[in-house]
């Protein structure tokens, strides 16, 4: 059964209202009842995204993607539903219980907890090799080239891997851990000519990586032979790895509680900016800047200003980084954060700027650096400038217009355009039209693949839902708290998804009538609704799902049962989109009285259906009956049966 306690998940969704925790991400204006914004899922121009705050949930009408503030920040953030929950619950100040051992996760937990634990070993001997007398010779000679004091060495846990096939595996080996956990370490590969496993860094300058919580998780490696490539070698993805969620050092600089992240390219980079004073810095992990990287600053600044190497490649980076930041942030429109871009003049790096220059005018730098607009505009100039031809103004034009295009805010492009316009001699308008043309067509291309990405999506999602584990009372599981989907195949069959309107309506109503269904003055525990009410599996998985989080004194909250919704089709269409509709019609009764007579009127008009059909079934059998004795017992159930009916009908008329 679940891992986290039901009254947590409540509390979360109570304390967690859905405006606030969407508007983190999505700029939200009010219209009616709703809110409306950009979805964050889906390219999109006009809004189609909303939230309801009196259900508590969003729903896209765009892509279909919906539920309450838990999905919504499992599809936004990445997360399985119990991180969800943990994430909610820091933000919200609900205390999550880990529990996660009690629903078969005990295995995986604690593989994760070796690897972990391996990894900390694993920098504890690259430390003492490091500082071994006759071993670390080379990497201290490095050290001492680069300016590192024993304090900043000490901080960073800056270690050494010796030039060993073996060595950490050796030492590994003495300390209890098997080849499997080594190799799902990420710091060990197998020889595909012999298929052992050997180190994966051999005489590099050693670098843990940690997650903002301060535990490591993988290492970057720099060579110290001169001419070996590749330079550095950074740890593959791995149990507890994935180089696009993280930065590094960024477990240090989250605790300098400053509005602003300064973000560099290399590790060299970010130990020497800390060093000079500059602690709220961080580093890209040996990959492109990456928009979960994005999201992750915004959650500790408000502004974030970008180093990129000056080389051709980090010039590269940094168009390829600003379009994908603009581009995200016109998605998340709810994301506020300035981003700038500083240049070291002269084509140096951080690292060398500060040995030489000092930390003061380093600090000039950084208080200088463009907003990223301001930057496309000097960048297109300068790439399309010749001292001795001045400036190509055809050119200029295809790179200042194709950047204006990228600016998700009106007014920042407009600007653009006015001061391109000067450059070119041209009319700003014209200039903004076609800005506003190639933002046009790029839209276009984006929604033809959205479309189709969308289109694939729902389908997989409506095959999700219809396959189901073939195993007696898979409705009871609840599949949204389990963190891990089922490695091994398991035999599926088809749910039957159909519902009558009655069934549909009475279902609404019941979720609509909240506690009253248990107030046995209004409604009887006869009349409290059964799975055996409905005809199709869904229909009784969800009423199994409501009735087993029913809270007498609460009730069952929309928001919760969309986690439920989301499981199920009805009639080949989402659940969700179902009871959406119905439910919203059922809370729009004038009063709680008329709201129950409804209730009421659909159960016993569904009971009195399937005792008609029982009927017909009972009089075949006493037709066809070969013994009086088989006939009198059906003759038994049919007079059982009529009384039922009657008294069915009798509470109809009194209604």
């Amino acid at each position: 059964m679940g891992l986290i306690p039901e009254s947590v998940i409540e509390e979360i969704l109570l304390k967690a209202d859905i405006e606030s925790v969407v508007g983190r991400y999505v700029s939200l204006n009010r219209k009616g009842g709703n809110m409306w914004g950009l979805c964050p899922f889906h390219h999109e121009k006009t809004a189609s995204f909303s939230v309801n705050p009196s259900k508590n949930i969003y729903k896209c009408f765009g892509c279909g993607k919906g539920g309450n503030a838990i999905n919504f920040i499992m599809e936004i953030e990445h997360l399985s539903y119990p991180e969800s929950i943990r994430f909610l619950g820091s933000l919200y100040g609900v205390e999550v219980p880990d529990a996660r051992e009690e629903a078969g996760n005990e295995e995986r937990r604690e593989k994760t907890k070796r690897v972990k634990n391996l990894l900390t070993e694993a920098a504890k001997f690259y430390y003492k090799q490091f500082n071994d007398p006759e071993v670390g010779v080379p990497a201290r000679k490095y050290a001492q080239e680069r300016a590192l004091d024993k304090q900043t060495l000490d901080h960073f846990g800056i270690g050494y891997s010796p030039d060993s096939w073996d060595a950490l595996r050796n030492y590994l080996t003495e300390k209890g851990y098997t080849e499997d956990e080594m190799e799902g370490s990420g710091i060990f590969k197998r020889s595909e000519k012999t298929g052992k496993l050997f180190d994966l860094f051999r005489g590099r300058l050693m670098f843990p990586i940690f997650d903002s919580f301060g535990n490591i998780i993988a290492f970057g490696g720099r060579t110290l032979k001169k001419g070996e490539l590749p330079k550095y070698i950074n740890s593959p993805d791995s149990l507890v790895y994935n180089k696009q969620n993280h930065l590094y050092a960024l477990n240090f600089a989250k605790k300098e509680q400053s509005k602003q992240l300064i973000v560099v390219e290399g590790y060299m980079d970010a130990i020497a900016m800390h060093k000079a004073g500059f602690r709220n810095t961080v580093a890209a992990l040996g990959t492109s800047f990456t928009d979960s990287q994005l999201k992750t600053c915004a959650r500790f600044c408000e502004e974030i200003v970008f180093f990129f190497d000056a080389d051709g490649a980090g010039q590269k980076a940094a168009i390829r980084a600003i379009k994908m930041m603009l581009a995200y942030l016109s998605k998340l429109s709810g994301l506020k954060i300035r981003i700038k871009i500083a240049k070291v003049p002269d084509g140096k790096d951080p690292d060398e700027f500060i040995r030489e220059k000092g930390a003061d005018k380093f600090a000039e730098v950084v208080k200088n650096a463009l907003y990223v607009e301001e930057y496309l505009l000097e960048r297109a100039y300068n790439d399309n400038f010749d001292e001795g031809k001045g400036i190509d103004k055809g050119r200029y034009q295809d790179d200042i217009c194709l950047y204006g295009s990228w600016m998700p805010d009106d007014i920042k492009r407009s600007t653009m355009a006015n001061e391109a316009a000067k450059v070119l001699g041209a009319n700003p308008g014209a200039v903004l039209n076609r800005m506003n043309s190639l933002a046009e067509n790029e839209g276009a291309r984006e929604n033809l693949n959205n479309a189709r990405e969308i289109a694939r999506q729902k389908a997989e999602d409506l095959k999700n839902r219809n396959a189901v584990n073939e195993q007696p009372g898979y409705e009871e599981v609840d599949q949204a708290q389990e963190a891990e989907q089922p490695s091994e195949p398991v035999n599926t069959y088809t749910v039957v998804d159909t519902a009558s309107d009655d069934e549909i309506k009475l279902f609404a109503y019941a979720l609509s009538l909240g506690p009253v269904l248990a107030d046995q003055k209004k409604v009887a525990l006869e009349d409290v609704l059964r799975p055996d009410d409905f005809s199709g599996d869904s229909m009784k998985a969800l009423v199994k799902s409501f009735l087993s989080v029913f809270d007498a004194n609460k009730g069952v909250s929309y928001a919760r049962m969309s986690d439920f919704f989301r499981r199920v089709t009805i009639n080949g269409v989402p659940a969700e989109d179902v009871m959406y509709n119905e439910c919203t019609k059922a809370d729009s009764a004038p009063d709680i009285n008329v709201k129950r007579d409804y209730y009421l009127g659909y159960l016993y008009k569904i009971r009195i259906s399937r005792v008609n059909e029982i009927e017909e079934s009972l009089i075949s059998q006493r037709m066809y009956a070969s013994t009086q004795e088989e006939r009198s017992a059906a003759e038994e159930k049919l007079t059982k049966l009529s009384e039922y009916k009657e008294k069915m009908r009798k509470k109809m008329g009194e209604l």
